[in-house]
């Protein structure tokens, strides 16, 4: 069952309909909760591959010749989701900070938001002095 055929199944029963960028942001949401409250290892990997397969969707939205998003922001989300997807690969395998894609998800949800009203599952607002320093390389 893909995740479009599942949204629209959840519309016509709900009655309701979401923007996509709002299902976006709901689900940086969720997968922000679930970094937040990974206290053990296994909650830890559940949440980085949610966090993965999150990315890997959106990359897949970004990389197709339909995306009507402009040739920059494309180029800027494959960026980021590239350092994304690597940094949760590698923290699945150590105990790494998840902070800094707790970081950049909510970058995201921001982003995504139609309304400047903060959500409660964005996390705790950060300024950018308390942001955990990201260096995208390779």
């Amino acid at each position: 069952m893909s995740v479009t055929y599942g949204m629209s199944q959840y519309q016509n029963q709900s009655g309701t309909y979401l923007p996509p960028r709002e299902v976006e942001a709901m689900a940086f949401r969720h997968v922000n909760g679930l970094l937040s409250a990974a206290k053990t290892r296994s909650d830890r990997q559940a949440a980085l591959s949610a966090n993965l397969k999150l990315w890997g969707i959106l990359m897949q939205g970004v990389q197709r010749t339909d995306c009507p998003l402009d040739a920059i922001l494309r180029k800027d989300l494959t960026t980021v989701g590239t350092w994304s997807m690597r940094y949760a690969n590698v923290a699945l395998n150590s105990d790494t900070s998840l902070q800094a894609l707790i970081d950049i998800n909510r970058d995201m949800i921001e982003g995504l938001s139609a309304s400047a009203a903060p959500s409660p599952y964005a996390g705790p607002a950060a300024s950018n002095e308390t942001r955990a320093a990201i260096q995208m390389v390779g």
